[in-house]
């Protein structure tokens, strides 16, 4: 057949279908259905060339896919990608069988997207696709009758044997590819939770970081949860060797992938999973920490469920000082919700270290970017964080100014009382210079000082003919923030206002005395 004929297009959409399952293999996390409608689509494009009952076979070259010896034709890039990935794996020749399955094509791809080095540590591509269960595709061999006879051993396997039929009866009942592999992993979990022998554990765990990826496809959610857990617990417990420890964590170290992190998460998510549940699952992505960060800032980048955010913006904190280095590097991202999440976060790990490069994101063009960094700094706390709230309280930035006077009270800033007096005594009276006065006000008495009762007697004591509205406001501000500081050199101040013309200014100095009272009480 010659290059350019209808069977090499069809052969060409084919292929495109399996390039759509590698992307979406590594975009959408497991379970997901789209991963469902890649593998449905996929087989729609190959039961055209297998409809006459005999199978489709291609040689891999690194160039491209050739049929019956001949250069398949060719207009898509993305075909000789799709061939350079195969061979890198080893793939020399692919036959599909004319009943090919979705279920096999998933499998398929999910193992050809294993790393080259680690599909050769497992025995080569057919040994990984056999652990699979796949029964409907076969590589690196041409004849077709050695292909059917492996096929036909494969199938008379029994059910536990190292492999399995794509179905195999038990008991009156039919298991799946998938609950066969979930067979292999409990017998295997319960060898590596009673083995004493350091050795033989860390040559259990060579077998367990294959099944278990293999899982990821199955719904096996408790049982991967429980090998993550056993990992867990030997690669942290101090009764056990030093040796164990270490096999455990380079074992969790392999399975930290993006598609372990995206099945965790995806668990950690459900609304079906009970709060143990997602204890455990938290802790299991706090202590991969280091090798899963990246993918779950991404993950939250893309999430848009409140709950599912504060889910995943928990496990980040958790992470602590670990988690510090990404997320500064997010700090310069181009989408603003990203670089708010990664404030938010660097705020509440509170890293004295963080301050340095939080501090130029007061000038972000987003002005909930500039919110979060006043959040995150008066988080953080301490001299430099309070150093760098002062700039902003004087800062051109009115609405982050009247933040940053917020926070400055919030953590009862002492040093901050002068700058807060100052601005006590700027000039104007329109409605934005009086709301940042009130603010300054608000703060005096939150951070609690003697130093501010004199200047706050002082404006409590101002009487403005013109401005007399707006005066007011300031005085019931400054009678509320001197009750809050509770020092009896305002009292008598106090009570003379009780006695004002303005109605709102006596009966907030009467509540300031009653809530001196209620303190000393």
């Amino acid at each position: 057949m010659q290059p350019g004929t209808e069977r090499h297009t069809q052969i060409a959409i084919a292929l495109i279908g399996l390039v759509k399952q590698i992307k979406a293999l590594r975009y959408y996390p497991p379970r997901h259905p789209a991963l469902q409608a890649a593998a449905e689509e996929s087989l729609r494009g190959f039961q055209p060339l297998l409809q006459d009952g005999r199978p489709l076979s291609l040689t891999v070259r690194k160039e491209g896919f050739l049929l019956n010896d001949q250069p398949l034709a060719n207009p898509y890039k993305v075909l000789g990608q799709l061939a350079t990935f195969g061979f890198a794996r080893r793939l020399q020749f692919l036959t599909i069988l004319p009943d090919l399955s979705a279920a096999d094509l998933h499998r398929f791809v999910y193992s050809l997207n294993l790393d080259p080095q680690e599909i050769l540590a497992q025995g080569g591509i057919q040994k990984v696709l056999e652990r699979a269960r796949i029964t409907t595709i076969w590589v690196n061999e041409q004849d077709l009758d050695t292909i059917l006879e492996r096929r036909k051993k494969f199938e008379e396997l029994p059910t536990g044997a190292g492999l399995a039929p794509a179905q195999v009866e038990q008991k009156g009942a039919t298991l799946t590819p998938a609950q066969l592999q979930a067979l292999d992993l409990d017998k295997l979990l319960k060898l590596l939770e009673q083995e004493q022998d350091d050795q033989r554990f860390r040559n259990r765990l060579q077998e367990l970081i294959p099944l278990l990826r293999m899982n990821l496809l199955t719904e096996n959610r408790n049982l991967v949860v429980r090998a993550m857990v056993l990992l867990c617990r030997n690669a942290t417990s101090q009764k056990l060797s030093e040796a164990r420890r270490a096999h455990a964590l380079n074992a969790l170290g392999q399975l930290a992938t993006d598609d372990m992190t995206n099945y965790l998460v995806a668990a950690l998510l459900d609304r079906g999973c009970s709060e143990r549940g997602r204890a455990m699952l938290a802790n299991i992505l706090v202590l991969l920490s280091d090798k899963v960060i990246r993918r779950l800032m991404t993950l939250l980048a893309g999430e848009t469920s409140a709950p599912n955010r504060k889910l995943l913006t928990d496990v980040l904190v958790r992470t602590g000082a670990t988690a510090v280095p990404v997320l500064q590097e997010h700090l310069f991202d181009d989408r603003w919700y990203v670089v708010r999440n990664a404030i938010a976060i660097l705020g509440e790990i509170r890293s004295q270290d963080s301050l340095l490069h939080l501090t130029p994101l007061l000038e972000h063009q987003e002005i909930r970017v500039r919110r979060e960094t006043i959040r995150a700094i008066t988080r953080i706390g301490g001299k430099r964080a309070i150093n760098i709230l002062l700039q902003a309280a004087e800062s051109d930035d009115q609405e982050l100014r009247r933040q940053a006077l917020l926070s400055l009270g919030a953590i009862r800033a002492a040093s901050a009382i002068p700058t807060l007096i100052k601005l006590l005594g700027q000039s104007g009276w329109n409605r934005h210079t009086v709301d940042i006065k009130k603010d300054a006000i608000r703060a005096l008495g939150e951070i609690r000082s003697g130093d501010a009762v004199a200047p706050l007697l002082k404006v409590l004591a101002r009487g403005h003919l013109w401005r007399r509205a707006l005066n007011d406001e300031l005085r019931v501000a400054a009678a509320a923030a001197l009750g809050e500081i509770g020092d009896e050199n305002a009292r008598a101040g106090l009570e003379k206002a009780t006695n004002d013309r303005s109605a709102p200014v006596a009966r907030a100095a009467a509540q300031a005395l009653m809530q001196m009272e209620k303190d000393n009480s």
